[in-house]
């Protein structure tokens, strides 16, 4: 074969081969980039729809919040109005009372007078022991009434206290989600950024494989071209002898019809 000839073919044939190596290297940097890119639109999207959560969850405890806290004022108020209705009814026993002795004592009084009994010795202390206990009565009355509205008004200010305390402890909770999210959003942005740069290194890397690897075929299919040149009896032909200044140098000397003697190096021709 020709010695020209070959060495088109064989330095044809790693040129094509950096070349196919450049395109492959070229189309998975370009797939690295839009998966890179990509990711990161659906981190950024995951991000968004965390904000919009924590604050809808927020909104949401604020709310149930305060309707806690309105039905524990509302129970209190109703707890309230029953310690009005005691009240009513205790100042209602206390006149009804009162109003039974007044005409028990009238009565008495006069049954005593139609009989010639006066207001001395025994008839006096019974209408003081009458009065006496007339007076404790109304005292036990009022005192079982004051009591039970105590009661009352205990269980309306602890019903109000224990709405308040739900109120602060939901509000709390509704704080706390909310920087949860906060955290939450934060960690899925930052993911996003640090799988983004790693896909685009990754794509840079194969950027420059690819284009190593087009360096490389280039430089193989020179050096295959030219071995294949003598191999074909291309350098015999000039008569060429290895130059003194290269000898032992491990670089095989060349020589090309028209040019001086040269040496390969790392596949290139050097003068």
């Amino acid at each position: 074969m020709d010695p020209m000839t070959a060495a088109a073919i064989t330095g044809g044939t790693g040129v094509a081969k950096g070349v196919s190596g450049y395109k492959a290297g070229q189309a998975s940097s370009r797939s690295a980039a839009a998966t890179a890119q990509y990711n990161q639109q659906i981190a950024q999207l995951n991000a968004k729809m965390e904000k919009d959560r924590g604050i809808i969850v927020r909104n949401i405890n604020e709310r149930n919040a305060e309707i806690g806290l309105e039905k524990a004022t509302y129970d209190a108020f109703l707890i309230e109005r029953q310690a009005i209705e005691v009240q009513d009814n205790n100042d209602f026993d206390v006149a009804v009372a009162e109003r039974q002795y007044d005409i028990f004592t009238a009565e008495k009084r006069a049954k005593w007078g139609t009989s010639g009994v006066t207001m001395q010795g025994s008839p006096a202390v019974v209408a003081l022991a009458d009065a006496h206990a007339a007076a404790t009565n109304l005292a036990n009355i009022e005192l079982r009434g004051a009591q039970a509205i105590s009661k009352i008004q205990q269980t309306a200010d602890m019903t109000r206290y224990q709405g308040r305390s739900n109120f602060n402890s939901a509000l709390q909770s509704a704080y706390l989600q909310q920087y949860q999210s906060d955290i939450n959003r934060a960690n899925i942005i930052n993911e996003g950024n640090m799988n983004y740069y790693a896909g685009m290194s990754k794509a840079y890397q194969a950027q420059q494989q690819a284009s190593a690897a087009l360096i490389g075929g280039i430089s193989d299919g020179i050096s295959s071209g030219v071995g294949a040149y003598g191999a074909a009896g291309g350098f015999g032909a000039t008569g060429a002898t290895t130059p003194v200044g290269i000898v032992d140098s491990g670089k095989s000397a060349v020589s090309v019809p028209g040019l001086s003697y040269g040496y390969i190096s790392n596949g290139s021709i050097n003068g």
